[in-house]
């Protein structure tokens, strides 16, 4: 069966500080993970990442870095990350739980049904809710957090459905990214991996909500990547999220040449 778990319960709190105020942090954060209606969340992982500057060939990139070992949300939704001892201008922390995980997925499929079209079903409804999450983040100020423990509340991810067609047709097997601006939380945890078109040029996957308005569309063939980043899309809104359609054609792809 080829369902793909992806992250199902998210949240993401990022914390922007001048460098050297991190030294009046706390190296212990305690953390508290809840559902919408206020309930705790047992068994999200927690992580914490910083952006650092990496000098390489005479140029600065900025690189996201773990910040603190991951931990695992206990029944009363809570755990304590310990923090490195580095310096940084800004830092995250990032907890998820999948609304179904990969054991749960299979001892359902212990139970599938035999039909054919009806395991069609089960299976496309499986892969469906290992792609579920809920999330939630928030930017703190340059002010230490002190010992208060923080409470991140969920809210649940959208789907992001859409078509890309190239010159009229279905541009089918093209990987597509589609994000916001490069915000704090851009820069620390992506919302959603590239996802791939099928024969129809359709996708369809769950993403952090915000604004949305940027694409990528990348075509890998032998003879090199067709590469199309577009701006300030337009979205439609759907019962579950948003959907998108491109109407795109062959001269606004640029040719990378693999090496």
């Amino acid at each position: 069966m080829g369902f793909q778990t992806i992250l199902s319960t998210t949240a993401i709190l990022l914390l922007a500080t001048p460098t050297g105020v991190f030294a009046d942090l706390p190296d212990r954060i305690p953390i508290r993970v809840v559902d919408e209606q206020g309930e705790p969340i047992e068994g999200a992982t927690v992580e914490a990442r910083y952006l650092k500057t990496i000098r390489q060939d005479g140029k600065d990139y900025r690189v996201p870095m773990e910040l603190a070992p991951p931990q695992t949300t206990d029944m009363n939704g809570r755990c304590e990350l310990a923090l490195h001892v580095v310096s940084w201008t800004l830092a995250g922390l990032y907890a998820h739980r999948v609304e179904l995980t990969t054991d749960e997925a299979m001892k359902l499929c212990d139970d599938a049904p035999r039909d054919p079209l009806e395991r069609e079903a089960f299976d496309r409804d499986l892969n469906d809710r290992c792609q579920r999450f809920r999330s939630a983040y928030r930017v703190l100020t340059s002010e230490p957090v002190g010992d208060a423990e923080v409470t991140l509340k969920m809210a649940r991810a959208i789907r992001v459905t859409g078509r890309v067609q190239v010159s009229g047709s279905p541009l089918a097997k093209a990987f597509i990214t589609i994000h916001s601006r490069k915000t704090q939380i851009d820069q620390l945890f992506p919302r959603s991996a590239p996802e791939l078109t099928d024969d129809e040029g359709r996708f369809s996957f769950y993403s952090v909500p915000g604004d949305l308005d940027r694409a990528r569309i990348v075509v890998e063939r032998s003879s090199g990547n067709r590469v199309l980043t577009l701006s300030d899309i337009r979205s439609k809104p759907t019962s579950t999220g948003v959907m998108f359609e491109f109407d795109t054609e062959v001269k606004d792809y640029a040719l990378v040449v693999k090496p």
